[in-house]
């Protein structure tokens, strides 16, 4: 993004919201030599990017997109571009990456199928929900039935898989990995308020303490500046209470330095002049749109 835009932008791409990532994240892990769990530790500072652990560790962006795509070896030609395309963009940008990957329900359509099939109004759900109540409680007071808003859900979750899949947009087994993923996620969700309200939530209210208006010039372009915003982090990790959500392990190895701006869009083939379309997201309130 150009240095004035607000770091956490997303690309204005369904795939991108549907959560349909390029590739297989546990391949990834394997390329780059992570632990099970790192990945998620890793990207939890979403200044970090997966190029620069690749450069770290000595594998090339361009041999990691191959790999990565290798899935879509058999897709039509302007397919498989596509999906290098989409790879090399998770690539460069932590806030996209960690996005796809982990932020599970922002931008799965899930509380609109709770109000559809709650039949409570958008408005007063929306104001409900801004004042801290969970989308259970709120079921609950309209009189509906928590467990048939859930199916719903799950229905949702199901058929955003298939999807996925069909158009070959993403792997069968990260589409099974997202779908249990975000069934496993769903009960505490549904408990819970919006994350932007709530401190134990992963992903939540300034999970990293990022200053209003915080561009992408704020990102740390040295090791020194990185490894400070690393410990703050973790510091605010041990800090969360507890919850029913799950919190994301520390990350344990060395992320390698950060890369420029310049490198960052050269890598990920973006024109330095580029000022195409973004997703706010709204308020950006993970989890919860």
């Amino acid at each position: 993004m150009p240095g004035s835009a607000r770091h956490g932008l997303l690309v204005a791409e369904p795939w991108a919201m549907q959560h349909w990532a390029p590739f297989d994240e546990d391949e990834l892990a394997r390329e780059l030599r992570l632990a099970p769990g790192q990945l998620e530790a890793f990207l939890y500072n979403d200044h970090h990017t997966i190029a620069q652990l690749a450069r770290d560790r000595g594998v090339g962006v361009e041999t990691l997109v191959r790999r990565l795509t290798a899935w879509a070896a058999d897709a039509p030609r302007a397919r498989r571009i596509e999906m290098e395309r989409r790879t090399r963009l998770m690539l460069v940008s932590g806030h996209l990456a960690q996005h796809v990957l982990f932020h599970v329900f922002h931008g799965a359509g899930v509380e609109s199928i709770v109000i559809r099939t709650s039949g409570v109004r958008r408005g007063h759900y929306d104001a409900l929900r801004t004042r801290g109540w969970s989308a259970h409680r709120i079921v609950t007071r309209v009189r509906a039935d928590p467990a048939a808003v859930l199916a719903a859900v799950g229905l949702r979750i199901e058929e955003n898989r298939v999807a996925g899949v069909a158009t070959l947009s993403t792997p069968a087994t990260q589409a099974a990995r997202l779908a249990e993923r975000q069934s496993r996620l769903l009960p505490c969700w549904f408990s819970r308020p919006r994350q932007v309200l709530d401190d134990a939530a992963p992903y939540g209210r300034m999970y990293l303490r990022h200053r209003p208006g915080h561009t992408s010039t704020d990102v740390p372009v040295t090791r020194a500046r990185q490894a400070a915003e690393d410990r703050r982090i973790a510091r605010g990790l041990r800090g969360r209470p507890a919850s029913c959500w799950s919190l994301p392990a520390r990350f344990r190895g060395d992320p390698g330095a950060p890369l420029s701006r310049r490198t960052l869009r050269r890598l990920g083939g973006v024109p330095t002049g580029f000022h195409g379309r973004t997703n706010d997201g709204g308020a950006h309130h993970h989890h919860d749109m």
